[in-house]
C-alpha cells in the first residue's frame, strides 16, 4: 500500500499533468516559455515573407503571394492535438468571423513533421475550423521566420509581404489557466490599425504553445 506521502505526491503530479495539458505540452515545454505577451529582444524590425506554395487539409493548393485581394493575412501556428491551440480555436474563430468580411484572409499553417494532412484534417473537423490549414512540409516555411510553438499567430501585409506581428492572438490563454475574456486583443487591435490605412509598429511577442521541433535548426 501507498504511504500518505506518496499518494500526496502522486496526487500533486497529476494535478500538475491536467494543468500543463500533456497530451501536447509537456513540462519541459511549458517551462522552457517566458509568459505569452513578453517582448522579444529581438530587433523591432518587421521580416519580409516569402513567397509559398502549400496544400491544405482538403488537398486544395493555396500561393501566399496570390492573395493579394486581401487587406491582410493572418497565419496561425497549428498542431494536432495541441490543448493551447484548441482552446483558442474559438477566439480565433470569432475574430475570423468579425474581420473575414472586412478583406482579411485566414489561413493555419501546420509544421509538425508527426501531423499528417489525415489527421491534420480530422482535427478541422473536430473543431470546426473553416479556414485552410496548410501542411508545411520540410518546414520549409516556418523554421527561416524564427516560429517556436504552435499558437504563434503572423499577421501580414500583402501590399510589402511584411509581417507586422509575430505573437500570441490575444492574452486569455497561459499553461494551465485561462480567463473568461481576453485583457488584450493583440491581432485585432493591429488589424484595426492595418484596415484603417495607419502605420503599425512591429511587434514580437513571446507565445504559450506547444514547442515544435524543427530538426534542422538544431543541427544549425
Amino acid at each position: 500500500m501507498f504511504r500518505t506521502t506518496q499518494i500526496r505526491r502522486l496526487a500533486v503530479l497529476s494535478l500538475g499533468a491536467i494543468a500543463l495539458g500533456l497530451s501536447g505540452c509537456n513540462k519541459d515545454t511549458a517551462e522552457a516559455a517566458p509568459p505569452a505577451g513578453a517582448k522579444t529582444a529581438e530587433a523591432a524590425k518587421p521580416v519580409v515573407i516569402p513567397d509559398f506554395t502549400l496544400t491544405d487539409q482538403a488537398g486544395a493548393s493555396h500561393q501566399l503571394y496570390k492573395m493579394t485581394d486581401a487587406k491582410a493575412i493572418v497565419m496561425t501556428m497549428e498542431g494536432v492535438g495541441c490543448p493551447i491551440v484548441q482552446k483558442m480555436t474559438p477566439d480565433l474563430k470569432t475574430v475570423q468571423a468579425a474581420y473575414e468580411s472586412k478583406g482579411v484572409k485566414f489561413i493555419m499553417l501546420n509544421s509538425n513533421n508527426q501531423d499528417t494532412r489525415e489527421m491534420i484534417a480530422a482535427e478541422a473537423k473536430s473543431f470546426d475550423i473553416k479556414m485552410p490549414i496548410l501542411k508545411d512540409e520540410g518546414q520549409k516555411v516556418a523554421e527561416p521566420l524564427n516560429v517556436m510553438r504552435t499558437a504563434e499567430v503572423m499577421v501580414i501585409e500583402p501590399k510589402t509581404w511584411k509581417i507586422v506581428y509575430h505573437g500570441p492572438l490575444n492574452d486569455r490563454l497561459t499553461y494551465g489557466k485561462e480567463r473568461a475574456a481576453a485583457n488584450n486583443n493583440f491581432v485585432p487591435d493591429v488589424l484595426d490599425k492595418v484596415l484603417a490605412g495607419q502605420q503599425v509598429a512591429y511587434s514580437h511577442q513571446q507565445t504559450d504553445g506547444c514547442i515544435i521541433d524543427f530538426p534542422n535548426r538544431k543541427q544549425g
